[in-house]
């Protein structure tokens, strides 16, 4: 006769905020093969687990990632929070933004914005139609332009650790078509 295992009602739950308290949602939460996701109010739970030691290890794109070592016990719930802080590394995106008609600098001004989970980003073209982001990490990061007449554009964008990458735009502008019948 074969024996049935009670499903555990161990587990983890708790916050993670950045380092000035405010909740990050959208965060991964990894304990030994099983994930959660924070809620956009920080919380996460992870159920289920067998009696042992895990690692928990948290990740968010643009913050430094944390792991943890705990031991939980039968049918017990560890409260386990964490206050990430914002990484800061030593690799750079920079270029410049060009007509794609004309081939020209775009010198009217505008915003390159650099996606990420929580907080974008944002960097104004100078007057060469030059951007730069500094103090990044080893990623991949999507990168989109905001230029008034212009068309948006979005490249993908992905850098080694103490890279230089130059990514230019060349941005088509936006036409204006009149619409049948005036």
């Amino acid at each position: 006769m074969s024996e049935i295992k009670a499903k555990s009602r161990s587990g983890i739950i708790g916050f993670i905020r950045n380092q000035k308290g405010s909740a990050l949602g959208r965060v991964k939460v990894v304990c030994d093969g099983k994930d959660a996701i924070t809620l956009f109010d920080g919380t996460y739970r992870i159920e289920g687990l067998d009696p042992g030691t895990y690692t928990i290890t948290v990740s968010l794109k643009g913050f430094q990632s944390q792991s943890r070592v705990i031991t939980i016990r039968e049918d017990e719930t560890l409260t386990l929070d964490f206050y990430l802080s914002e990484a800061r590394g030593n690799v750079k995106i920079r270029g410049n933004v060009y007509d794609a008609e004309t081939k020209k600098a775009v010198t009217s001004g505008g915003t390159i914005i650099l996606i990420l989970p929580i907080s974008n980003r944002y960097v104004h073209l100078d007057e060469r139609g030059y951007y730069e982001f500094t103090d990044l990490v080893e990623d991949s990061y999507d990168i989109w332009t905001s230029v008034s007449g212009y068309v948006d554009t979005k490249a993908t964008v992905k850098v080694a650790e103490g890279e230089t990458k130059t990514h230019d735009f060349y941005c088509k502008p936006i036409q204006l078509v009149e619409p049948p019948g005036g």
